[in-house]
């Protein structure tokens, strides 16, 4: 699957950038994208998208300096998008964090495109934590509700669940590897800059969205896989935009356990009498099976309940000898049976270089979830503080 992105504010540009870097790994593109900011030390300090391609704006006029969606370069994000557009793009999606300035220019900025674009629309929105602000906290419920009317549809990443789960990747900028001179010279000669507690989340969230969103890209781009990395059940672009397309909310959950190598020593040990060879099936079963219900529970970007979803996507990714078809089959019943719509679309995502197996799931079409359930709370009973007469003198 092939989109275009744009990210809008910090929060989202800091995604985009991140999507980015793991997109530039692989031998097919899939993420073509641009950031805008009002923010320009924000811009500058990204490291994966071009230069030409972060646009950075302000209000000149003083008198309209508060209101940034007039001002916001809608036109020459689109002509961005369009000279990255090779004729085989899929979809659009804006990556923004609720609650934020730049999320307010959000729904004048959709608008625009959806009337000059023929590819559906979609945002990834991230939810603010309730440390945030009450404030935030109503922007974020004005900002979502507006935007629920305009899009094809919301993925939500609810920050405040994650808040405490979050923990660097082995890969995450920073850390320094075997062979990165560079990186040990600097660590020998200079102290690493202090990073708070909430960057440092916010950091390593994103990369978490990022890589979720980048293993969703993949999944059907198999023309450049090794041969014995082809799919059963290929999951294209037109299965995932099915799924979402039009279905309001959108969550997505995923979960993964490292597998065992499967060296030479472990094979002989398969033939040996009384090993326990022949529960290795019901544990590659069980595992599929754990590894779903933790994806729903536990790894979903917004706790969603699972009998509110009209559709449902699974996807199973990794060593193929790993992924258990009798575990893929439960899963996919269980799912089924406890939807309250009747779309169930799964595709399998083999990778013979990785020691991980890994289950995908996206639910669509819920009518409210319990983040959003909050900050809507939290926005009426700030409007009901406001309404309040105030006491005059005397009484």
């Amino acid at each position: 699957m092939r989109i275009l992105t744009i990210g809008l504010g910090g929060a989202g540009c800091r995604i985009v950038d991140r999507l980015l870097a793991h997109d530039q790994k692989a031998p097919v593109r899939c993420v073509f994208g641009i950031a805008i900011d009002c923010d320009a030390g924000q811009l500058n300090s990204l490291q994966h998208v071009p230069v030409d391609h972060r646009l950075f704006f302000q209000p000149l006029d003083p008198a309209l300096s508060g209101d940034l969606a007039a001002h916001l370069p809608s036109e020459e994000a689109l002509s961005r998008l369009q000279a990255l557009d090779d004729g085989d793009i899929d979809a659009l999606f804006i990556y923004t964090g609720l609650g934020g300035t730049m999320a307010g220019t959000a729904p004048g900025l959709v608008s625009y495109l959806k009337e000059r674009l023929a590819e559906p629309v979609f945002c990834l929105c991230t939810l603010p934590c309730l440390q945030e602000g009450d404030e935030r906290c109503s922007a974020a419920a004005d900002h979502l509700d507006t935007l629920h009317g305009l899009l094809d549809g919301i993925v939500l990443f609810d920050n405040e669940s994650w808040r405490g789960r979050v923990f660097p990747a082995p890969d995450e900028p920073g850390i320094s590897r075997a062979g990165d001179i560079g990186a040990l010279v600097r660590r020998r000669t200079e102290p690493p800059p202090p990073v708070s507690e909430t960057e440092l989340f916010y950091r390593n969230f994103n990369d978490i969205i990022s890589r979720r969103f980048t293993l969703l890209l993949r999944a059907g781009e198999y023309s450049e896989r090794a041969p014995g990395d082809l799919p059963e059940v290929v999951l294209d672009a037109g299965e995932i935009l099915n799924t979402i397309q039009g279905m309001g909310f959108i969550t997505m959950g995923y979960a993964r356990e490292e597998v065992p190598s499967g060296s030479p020593m472990d094979l002989l040990s398969r033939f040996r009498p009384g090993t326990p060879a022949v529960q290795d099936g019901h544990l590659k079963a069980s595992r599929v099976v754990e590894l779903a219900k933790k994806a729903i529970f536990e790894e979903i970007s917004a706790p969603t309940a699972l009998e509110e979803a009209k559709k449902a996507l699974i996807l199973i990714a990794g060593p193929s000898q790993e992924m258990s078809m009798r575990g893929f089959m439960t899963v996919r019943r269980w799912i089924d049976r406890t939807i309250r719509g009747l779309e169930l679309r799964s595709g399998d995502y083999p990778v013979s270089d990785t020691r991980f197996l890994g289950i995908f799931i996206i639910l669509a079409g819920m009518e409210s979830l319990p983040a959003v359930d909050t900050l809507r709370q939290i926005r009426d009973r700030m409007r009901g503080m406001q309404a309040e007469p105030e006491e005059s003198p005397g009484t």
